[in-house]
């Protein structure tokens, strides 16, 4: 093709250039199958011209939830080659967030995974009008469902092959009338304060954001990739789909959320990138090991973590070695960093990156300690790609440099604005709310940030979450956050404050794994989450990680006061976004006795919690939650 300007062209594209190549590969039942970009191509084709002969027409929307799994993919780009547009539900939205996707999109077609996920569209199927079909493409479980708004995959691919002898080259005139300008996907946004917005982007947007991306973290078809983020969310996009079909690049699928370290070891990716979250739980699961391990590993463990610091920090500083440490550090590699490396899947990797948040300095450093090359890069769905590391250019305290054909300037207000081809068009059916997103120009991120001498970006925060006290101090919220979760005892943190208030608190969730192992070893008995929560060793344990992160802030922005929460921070509830973000605005109304609490002259506040005791049982049990007070440190 003359011309490539959408994402369905880059497929036809790779199909003339790989041919039989492996494009992607899923790990079914402990056995990998494997796609080429021939069958790509052919079950996007078959697929699209189902979707036009049970009546979808260009412009209308196409909902998609389900595993990351091909059909998720084909489906979607199915859709953009007929002139349709997709959009993502995340796969734990419950019914009711099913709804406003699919109403607000106003989806004619909805293509799920399995009976799960079928069921919550039977559930709400009166409440879509619109809704034509829902195809399932993993029957298991349907054999015996008889709605007649059901049909499977495989149905709809049969119906297209049936179609194309009636409408030959259908497919392919569809296909050249793409253009960058068409509107590819509806994204919607995590719903931080309130309902989620959906923003449209083109073909163009993704694409050019993607070519960004590759411009740092060159990949090639021989390279591959692992698809472990949510298809739903756009930083699948940015970062696996589109770089896949750009370079030709394996998409890997592993078998089940719980066995993606397993597959991911057995896949030994290139290139591996992973939510800030998702960092810091491996490097809490190797402090885990370590601390369960017998005394020789963690003799082993103390005595070579810190040979990897030095040759980190010796790297950031672009200086080489002495004969000492490269001797060290080789003793290191051979005892310790190739077996963690291998452990972690992460063998093969030549660089690694992190999003979506800040990440912890200390998690950054352990990282690159053990010999991975983790870069932070910068990027939002409304935005793009905005900046990365480069190759030694590493900043544990930046997000990176713009990237290429990005421009950036901060308000007065301290707000990062950004203009290139990567920006949204708008939010879907919301003009008022695109208008205050987009100023001559610009786009504004919402998003607290410096420009140091270098011309790195240093992100802060939310600027709706920067925190300002009474006495008018700057505090970071997401920073100190960062910094308590890398404690191997906190699983979350909350940090509060605001203008009419003295000082920072925080609301702690304890890491229920870990601190019972720790209970354990010092002799301290416990029941249930909410009793071992409250014991005043632990407060005294958590206490000490508070003293740690105070140190690191300046006086006026410590933590002066703490709660030990009876219960996890939980999606569920709306407590957390489904990317597991803070709903800040819902946890202050929700928790405000506490806040209050903390900042009145309460010591102690008693609540109600569920309870799941060791034997299954469940139960109710108020419990009394101390409020505690922190020196200086």
């Amino acid at each position: 093709m003359a011309t490539v300007e959408t994402l369905p062209q880059l497929i036809r594209l790779n199909c003339e250039r790989f041919g039989q190549k492996t494009a992607m590969c899923l790990k079914s039942r402990g056995i990998w199958q494997t796609y080429t970009w021939q069958d790509y191509y052919h079950n996007m084709k078959y697929f699209s011209l189902g979707l036009i002969s049970l009546g979808l027409k260009p412009g209308n929307v196409v909902c998609i939830i389900g595993d990351n799994e091909p059909e998720w993919f084909w489906a979607e780009f199915a859709t953009q080659a007929a002139g349709g547009i997709a959009t993502g539900i995340f796969v734990d939205s419950i019914p009711s967030e099913v709804k406003y996707v699919a109403t607000h999109s106003g989806a004619m077609f909805a293509v799920v995974n399995d009976q799960e996920q079928a069921d919550k569209f039977l559930e709400i199927k009166d409440e879509l009008p619109n809704l034509k079909k829902v195809i399932y493409w993993d029957p298991k479980g349907l054999k015996n469902y008889d709605d007649p708004i059901l049909i499977s995959f495989a149905e709809v691919t049969k119906l297209g092959k049936g179609y194309e002898k009636t409408h030959a080259e259908l497919f392919e005139r569809n296909l050249a009338k793409g253009k960058g300008n068409d509107i590819a996907f509806i994204y919607y946004t995590s719903g931080t304060t309130g309902l989620p917005k959906g923003a449209r982007l083109t073909h163009r947007a993704l694409i050019t954001t993607a070519q960004g991306f590759v411009s740092r973290y060159p990949l090639d078809e021989e390279d591959d990739l692992v698809s472990n983020f949510p298809a739903a969310w756009v930083g699948d996009s940015y970062f696996a789909t589109i770089p896949h079909l750009l370079t030709g690049a394996r998409l890997n699928f592993p078998e089940e959320p719980e066995t993606i370290a397993e597959d991911t070891r057995e896949i030994g990716p290139d290139f591996a990138i992973y939510g800030p979250r998702q960092w810091e739980s491996l490097v809490s699961d190797i402090q885990v090991k370590i601390t369960d391990a017998n005394p020789l590993k963690r003799f082993v463990y103390q005595l070579f973590v810190p040979v990897g610091h030095k040759i980190a920090d010796l790297s950031f500083q672009d200086e080489r070695p002495s004969w000492f440490w490269q001797v060290m550090h080789g003793l290191a590699y051979l005892f310790l960093l190739r077996p963690l490396k291998d452990k972690l899947g992460l063998s093969n990797v030549r660089f690694a990156v992190t999003g979506s948040s800040v990440l912890s300095l200390d998690t950054f450093r352990l990282i690159h300690a053990v010999g991975i090359e983790l870069r932070q890069t910068y990027a939002s769905t409304e935005a793009g790609f905005i900046s990365s590391h480069s190759r030694g250019e590493i900043d544990f305290n930046s997000v990176g440099r713009p990237a290429p054909g990005v421009e950036v300037r901060v308000s007065d207000e301290r707000e990062l604005l950004v203009r290139s081809d990567c920006t949204f068009s708008e939010y879907h059916n919301e003009p008022e709310k695109t208008a205050a997103a987009k100023m001559d120009g610009w786009c504004r991120t919402g998003d607290a940030v410096n420009i140091n001498d270098e011309g790195h970006l240093i992100f802060m925060d939310r600027l709706e979450h920067m925190g300002e006290l009474a006495s008018g101090v700057k505090y970071a919220p997401q920073y100190i956050e960062g910094r308590l979760r890398f404690s191997s005892y906190i699983k979350d943190a909350m940090v509060v404050g605001g203008k009419d208030r003295d000082f920072v608190s925080a609301m702690v969730n304890i890491d229920f794994a870990m601190v019972g192992k720790w209970a354990e070893r010092n002799s301290i008995p416990y029941t249930t989450f909410v009793d071992l929560s409250q014991k005043e060793e632990v407060a005294d344990l958590i206490q000490k990680d508070l003293v740690r992160v105070n140190s690191y802030l300046p006086e006026g922005a410590r933590v002066k006061k703490f709660v030990l929460l009876h219960k996890e921070f939980d999606p569920d509830e709306a407590e957390l976004t489904r990317t597991r973000k803070l709903r800040r605005e819902f946890m202050e109304g929700r928790y405000k006795d506490l806040i209050d609490a903390m900042y009145g002259n309460n010591d102690s506040v008693t609540v109600e919690a569920p309870v799941t005791y060791r034997d299954g049982r469940k139960g109710v049990v108020a419990t009394t939650i101390q409020v505690r007070s922190i020196g200086n440190g």
